[in-house]
């Protein structure tokens, strides 16, 4: 419908023009959504509690629907109350919720974590979505402290009508020391000089290594999305795309699984499309809003 406002996966920003831009061709509305401010005249707010440097934001702009809002918030400390803010945010196709502290400890610290500052994700539910089961690929050299580890992993379904393996992730997150360490000397064997034939991926991929199919790995996601880059189940949901996993996480490496029993692009195009029914903003970047 013209003129609503629909939240919709950020890879859509890519379908827009980056150089010499006219905009009678921007196809893509973007809404700013403001829900911190830590700058004003001149002033750092950093050291504000989060209450002040919200009500310096509310003082200081003006909503505009549909260009300038700000982000959707409460304040609360009843657990049942933020369980239904939190599913009323991911009917609305958002990703979860940040759960700050409001006057204790709530001043802003770039760059550091702490339990004052936390992401509550649609994927830490356990009512949201099944895991999947996927075969590792290839990966990616660590760098800084994952030096001498792998430190992100192509993962790919399988297609059992063409037999092949259909890149759906990088995986490169969630990982503790231990696993990450388990899980790259357990690939260190399975190294091939060139990816298999039966491989799909596209060009813009580059792993430093390739492996021989032998693993299935159990993982766990936010939500599923059509994807330029990756293959699952492409040709499916749609011509040109596949389908990719958002905000992957290891949950276990499946022992009882050979790589042709992993997750088909069949079962990853259900899930899509069942995600799709049940949350029906999200929109292919295919359709017209």
């Amino acid at each position: 419908m013209k003129g609503s406002l629909i939240i919709t996966p950020e890879f859509y920003l890519s379908t827009r023009a980056r150089k010499n831009v006219n905009l009678s061709d921007i196809k893509v509305d973007v809404c700013v959504y403001a829900f911190d401010m830590l700058y004003l005249n001149g002033q750092p707010l950093i050291q504000e509690e989060l209450k002040v440097r919200r009500e310096r934001l509310y003082d200081s702009f003006e909503e505009e629907q549909g260009y300038f809002q700000f982000a959707t918030a409460i304040t609360s400390n009843d657990i049942d109350e933020i369980q239904k803010f939190l599913d009323a945010a991911v009917d609305s196709s958002c990703e979860g919720l940040i759960i700050k502290t409001l006057n204790i400890d709530a001043t802003y610290e770039p760059a550091k974590r702490s339990l004052n500052w936390l992401k509550l994700k649609k994927d830490y539910m356990d009512s949201i979505g099944d895991s999947v089961d996927l075969v590792p690929i290839a990966a990616f050299h660590g760098r800084g402290k994952r030096t001498g580890v792998y430190g992100a992993f192509l993962l790919a379904c399988y297609d059992s009508n063409n037999d092949e393996f259909q890149s759906i992730c990088k995986i490169g997150t969630g990982f503790s020391e231990a696993m990450l360490e388990e899980r790259s000397a357990s690939l260190r064997s399975k190294v091939i000089p060139s990816p298999k034939p039966y491989y799909r991926y596209a060009d813009a991929i580059n792993p430093d290594v390739w492996f021989e199919p032998t693993e299935v790995w159990e993982v766990k996601a936010a939500d599923l999305t059509i994807s330029p880059v990756h293959r699952a189940a492409i040709g499916i949901v749609d011509p040109d795309k596949g389908i990719s996993l958002r905000f992957p996480r290891l949950i276990r490496a499946r022992e009882d699984k050979t790589p042709e029993l992993a997750s088909t692009s069949e079962q990853v195009a259900e899930m899509y499309s069942a995600q799709k029914h049940n949350h029906p903003n999200n929109l292919d970047d295919n359709e017209e809003d």
